[in-house]
């Protein structure tokens, strides 16, 4: 009858490891893109319509006698892609503009976010005369190699999912109330596909773009640069070219939970070992110092794939996958605990310790440790 209680016992264990890998996987599979606040995306022309209708409004009655903003047809084409480190990436490729034949400020377009101006590659490629609206304009069309630094959230690494934007400014700043950037849809084939103005061939690395839109940010400047003030707060509608990336998770799973999965069953195969069957124990080769030694054998492990992950990401907080190193941990620290405390004479009548041969500790290894990381993914992601 005891060993039936046992058994079912053992069953009910991993059945609630299963169920909290389980959950834990259906919370991996969730996940979805956050798109920063303040952000209003231009999916198509109907879109920026109705986008532009609200703005000319807006601005035509903050400055009536200036009247309403000219519009400048803005199009990228994003051949390449590279992350120099988290929160700087590379960028190169087209961008155009279409401008009217009488525009009377200066022409061009800056990126704000850029560093390394002095790297920075801004070259004028091809200008032609285009029909656009029915009307003639001026079309102009530069070569950037640029990078750009961001802000980037890393905290659900490795199931994180990245904006990488293109922030835009006209290069007449005196004048850029006057001048709206807006998409230049009609130079893309197809406006409603999910990814556009992306070279077919491009590398993308660690990260699979799969999303490409442009939008609008409302970005507040607590300064008037200098000009007088008009005693409103300035805000600014501020354009952007926005690619979504997805991270390899193949790559992060082998890199850092393969790993931890290996500690893990090290760890629960070292708790299996601890036993007062001294045959037994004689047959695995078990006593405390071999398992205390394991434990510190994998402590080092863990530690340094642990240091791999900070290092990219110095400048963050903590980020997901290093909650499971800190559960790593404790589990380490309890399994070497457990087989000093088994070992210890003036314990043998400990219930907890010495049940059924230290049957409590190796009944819950995989319960507490998976529902210990179902909570923090509960919390975290």
């Amino acid at each position: 009858m005891r060993n039936r209680y046992l058994t079912l016992i053992s069953l009910f264990a991993i059945l609630l490891s299963v169920v909290a890998a389980w959950q834990i996987g259906v919370h991996w599979l969730k996940q979805g893109r956050e798109l920063a606040v303040r952000t209003e995306v231009i999916a198509n022309s109907a879109e920026l319509d109705a986008f532009i209708t609200r703005e000319t409004e807006a601005t035509t009655a903050a400055n009536f006698a200036e009247g309403p903003p000219i519009l400048i047809p803005t199009g990228v084409f994003v051949q390449s892609l590279v992350f120099n480190s988290s929160s700087d990436v590379n960028l190169t490729g087209y961008v155009w503009q279409k401008y009217p034949v009488d525009f009377p400020y200066q022409k061009g377009v800056i990126f704000p976010e850029q560093i390394m101006s002095d790297a920075t590659v801004i070259q004028q490629e091809y200008t032609e005369t285009v029909t656009h609206a029915g009307e003639p304009h001026e079309l102009i069309g530069w070569y950037f190699d640029v990078t750009v630094r961001q802000s980037f959230n890393y905290h659900r690494y490795p199931l994180d999912f990245l904006t990488i934007w293109l922030r835009m400014w006209s290069a007449d700043f005196e004048n850029d109330h006057r001048i709206l950037l807006v998409p230049d849809f009609e130079s893309y084939h197809a406006e409603e596909a999910t990814s556009f103005g992306l070279d077919v061939d491009i590398v993308q690395g660690e990260w699979v773009i799969d999303k490409s839109f442009f939008s609008y940010q409302d970005v507040p400047y607590d300064t008037t640069f200098g000009y007088p003030a008009d005693g409103a707060a300035e805000t600014y509608q501020e354009f952007y070219f926005n690619l979504g990336a997805d991270r390899k998770f193949i790559n992060a799973f082998v890199i850092n939970l393969v790993p931890l999965l290996v500690v893990a069953m090290l760890l629960f195969a070292a708790v299996m070992t601890i036993s007062n069957d001294e045959k037994q124990a004689g047959l695995f080769g078990s006593n405390t110092s071999g398992v205390i030694g394991t434990c510190s054998a994998l402590f080092f492990v863990v530690l340094l794939s642990h240091i791999q992950v900070r290092s990219m990401f110095a400048g963050s907080g903590l980020v997901y996958i290093e909650y499971f190193y800190l559960v790593m941990y404790g589990m380490i620290l309890a399994t070497a605990l457990n087989g000093y405390l088994f070992s210890l004479t003036s314990l043998r009548d400990n219930w907890l310790l010495h049940f059924n041969d230290n049957y409590i500790a190796k009944v819950s290894f995989w319960p507490v440790m998976l529902w210990t990381m179902l909570l923090i993914t509960w919390r975290v992601l």
